[in-house]
């Protein structure tokens, strides 16, 4: 006998999207500051190897594939300044706390956003390049965090995850929109247009939310925090277009009454409890899946791919890298169903195995064919794509699901701050050091570079194997227990938590109480 809870659920849900089109759009709209962050990346990649950017900032390189070629310290500072600048944002935001609103948070990042273009497109000097890159970095800085707490702030509960999944989305359909700018504007003639086009493109954004934002009221939950409750009511009037009063202070009631008991949670807790107890392993978990998503080798591949292909003498760099760009955006697409069927901790030994594969692979077919081979350079993009597609399907949503699972909820906030800063210092690193080995200007190892990333990848699946416990299907409750237990990694998924049999127990009473009443139905 089939139960109705399924078919009511579905129905739930699609009701609840028709009748939240507005909070759906709105945080689509919202969700283009991951875009900017995503086409930026993607356009400076390419800047790299357009000749009429490296006429002006590189030099002339006849053994280049391109006859042209950027110094490894521009190279490295382009990239790490971006680095520098976010962690600037960080420092801003934190030390403002709650007075810095998600919408003025946003409106810094336009107004960062149009002056650092501004000063790229009018300065061609190293200096003005370099200030350009950090203001932009820091314009990214409040751009990524404020969008997304923008979104899950005002979303429903119901409908946050699919919401805020949108950031992924928006981040690799920018990057495959910045690749494609600079792919169709590297042929217009003279040395200004052609990489001041991409450039001008990024306009488009700040300019847009800027202007969008004059007509959005900040998030519910900043008023509640603040105090000013008629302001959060009227907040959700405007976003969502609810003008039931009933259900309007219903809302504002249920965000209070969350933060009230956020806010008694973390009474009382310090800093040093990350490190003392079950908590330690917990810190360390959250540490590693921050430097996981480092040490999979995505942001070399994404500051760096075109600038790659072209030493590795690829044809249509550009081509391939739009093609390997598209193609990530069905592995992105493809995450939701993977992490609904398959363990965490399997997904993530198996993608960071095939990944490691994919980096070796490629170190290997540059080592044996020195580039410039028609088949290794098939070669090279095929693994290329491959490793992109199995990154967007299982490391880079595996990682995030890690982030906000493993935590203890009232050190959520300073273990996943923790977590970030250190992934910032890693990330810097490898932008900062990346060019000193692919650069033929001082190692020059290309492709070869896959072999430390196909290390890197081998030892974050043994990392999984050993130390990452199955977060799959487990409450944040069970897994307090799970880890106050002290249960090895292995045996999280089998073992039995008494939260656990309680829950059984009161869902059976559930099941039979269903069968009754469906019997008594029936009679």
């Amino acid at each position: 006998m089939s139960e109705p809870t399924p078919v009511t659920t579905t129905l739930t849900h699609r009701s609840r999207f028709a009748s939240e089109k507005r909070i759906i759009l709105i945080c689509f709209l919202i969700a283009l500051g991951q875009f900017q962050y995503g086409y930026d990346s993607a356009a400076i990649a390419g800047f790299q190897s357009m000749p009429a950017f490296l006429r002006i900032y590189g030099y002339v390189d006849p053994t280049n594939p391109i006859g042209l070629n950027i110094s490894t310290d521009v190279q490295r500072l382009i990239q790490s300044l971006m680095n520098v600048g976010g962690f600037l944002s960080a420092v801003i935001m934190y030390s403002s706390h709650t007075r810095l609103s998600r919408r003025v948070g946003l409106w810094l990042g336009c107004f960062f956003g149009i002056l650092s273009v501004t000063l790229m497109i009018a300065v061609t000097n190293l200096g003005g390049l370099y200030a350009g890159r950090l203001l932009l970095g820091m314009s990214n800085g409040f751009f990524v965090p404020c969008s997304v707490t923008y979104m899950s702030e005002s979303a429903p509960s119901l409908l946050r995850g699919p919401i805020v999944g949108m950031t992924t989305f928006q981040t690799s359909l920018g990057a495959l929109f910045g690749i494609l700018v600079d792919n169709y504007s590297k042929g217009y003639p003279g040395d200004y247009t052609s990489w001041r086009i991409p450039l001008g493109v990024m306009y488009v954004v700040p300019v847009f939310l800027g202007v969008l934002l004059l007509f959005l009221p900040d998030t519910p939950r900043y008023y509640v925090v603040r105090g000013e409750d008629e302001k959060a009511l009227k907040a959700i009037r405007r976003l969502r277009g609810i003008k039931d009063e009933a259900f309007l202070r219903a809302e504002v009631g249920d965000i209070k009454s969350a933060f009230l008991a956020e806010k008694e949670l973390h009474s009382g807790v310090h800093l040093n409890d990350m490190f003392r107890g079950p908590d330690l392993r917990r810190t360390l978990l959250s540490i590693g899946a921050n430097i996981g998503g480092s040490a999979t080798g995505v942001t070399f591949m994404a500051g760096f791919s075109v600038y790659l292909f072209v030493q590795a003498r690829v044809g249509s760099p550009f081509n391939w890298v739009m093609v390997s760009l598209g193609i990530a955006l069905t592995g992105n697409m493809a995450a939701f169903p993977a992490m609904k069927y398959f363990g965490r901790r399997e997904l993530l030994i198996v993608c960071s195995l095939i990944s490691s594969a994919m980096m070796f692979g490629m170190a290997i077919v540059y080592t044996v064919s020195g580039g410039g081979n028609p088949s290794a350079s098939k070669a090279l993009v095929a693994l290329s794509i491959v490793y992109t597609w199995i990154y967007g399907i299982g490391q880079g949503p595996v990682m995030w699901a890690l982030l906000a699972e493993i935590p203890r909820q009232p050190l959520r906030s300073q273990t996943v701050g923790v977590g970030s800063g250190l992934n910032f210092i890693v990330g810097w690193a490898i932008s900062f050091f990346t060019p000193y080995f692919i650069n033929p200007d001082k190692l020059g190892w290309g492709p070869k570079y896959g072999y430390i990333w196909g290390a890197s990848n081998f030892i974050l699946a043994l990392w999984t194997f050993f130390f990452v416990p199955e977060t799959k299907g487990r409450s944040l409750e069970q897994l307090d227990e799970l880890f106050e237990e002290g249960v090895s990694a292995r045996k999280f998924s089998s073992y039995v938590v008494k939260r656990q049999l309680v829950e059984e127990i009161g869902e059976n009473q559930h099941k039979a109480t269903v069968v009754q009443v469906d019997d008594v139905e029936k009679k």
